[in-house]
């Protein structure tokens, strides 16, 4: 049998290589980065936004999971994470909002009312249903499986991301995302927020995911949230692409 740490590698490393989705050079969107068209692109960004958007109702699900389990190491780190998704290191103001009225500040005011009032495309809205389905009441490894699936793959992603904002900015500013909620934004998720929420949950995972069975159910679901992940970005980039 792998050891946690093992296992965690592993999937780590199969992340990278076989998911589109986290991948900076296979990624659909980031693939067409340079030829999408400008009101494509802000269509992608924008639905991406409906993702944070839903994230600790994610992790709400995953933490009663595991309460119910009696997994208490594991719901206590995931009460951790929803705290500072929901603004505890940032002065009460969610990450959610520091996406979206980063953008506003860099790109204007109508774009963050655009964005509190957006509703999600349909291959958007599949995708929170896909999700929602993973991470609810079920077989609690296979839930938290999917929830370090999606600690995991929160950095890359954001690279991703990142990339795409700073091209929007590019065309429609002449310079990349300046200083401000936005760049505070992607470099406190990507330095300190999210390598520290796959730690925690890497570390209190152990305790309750010790053999063959619950190792097994662990990574159906990781693999499930990244086969969403890939679906979704796939299906965002050919709604966005049509966009002219």
């Amino acid at each position: 049998m792998e050891t946690h740490k093992e296992l965690t590698d592993r999937l780590k490393k199969s992340m990278m290589k076989s998911y589109d989705a986290v991948h900076l050079r296979r990624n659909p969107l980031a693939r067409a980065l340079k030829t999408i068209s400008t009101e494509g692109l802000e269509n992608a960004i924008s639905q991406y936004t409906i993702f944070p958007r839903n994230i600790v109702s994610f992790l709400y699900t995953a933490r009663d999971n595991a309460k119910r389990a009696g997994w208490t190491k594991i719901a206590t780190e995931l009460t951790r994470n929803m705290g500072e998704e929901l603004g505890t290191e940032t002065n009460g103001i969610t990450h959610y909002e520091m996406l979206i009225r980063g953008l506003g500040e860099g790109l204007g005011q109508n774009l963050e009312n655009h964005l509190r009032n957006l509703q999600p495309s349909e291959s958007t809205d599949l995708f929170i249903k896909n999700m929602n389905a993973t991470i609810s009441p079920r077989h609690t490894c296979f839930t938290i499986g999917g929830t370090y699936a999606l600690e995991t793959s929160a950095v890359p992603e954001l690279l991703i991301v990142r990339n795409a904002v700073n091209e929007l900015f590019t065309r429609k500013k002449g310079e990349p995302m300046q200083d401000g909620k936005l760049k505070d934004f992607f470099e406190y998720h990507l330095g300190t927020w999210e390598p520290g929420h796959e730690e925690g949950l890497r570390d209190t995972t152990a305790i309750y995911i010790n053999d063959e069975d619950s190792q097994r159910i662990f990574e159906n679901g990781f693999r499930e949230v990244m086969r969403n992940m890939d679906k979704w970005w796939a299906h965002l980039y050919k709604e966005s692409s049509i966009i002219k």
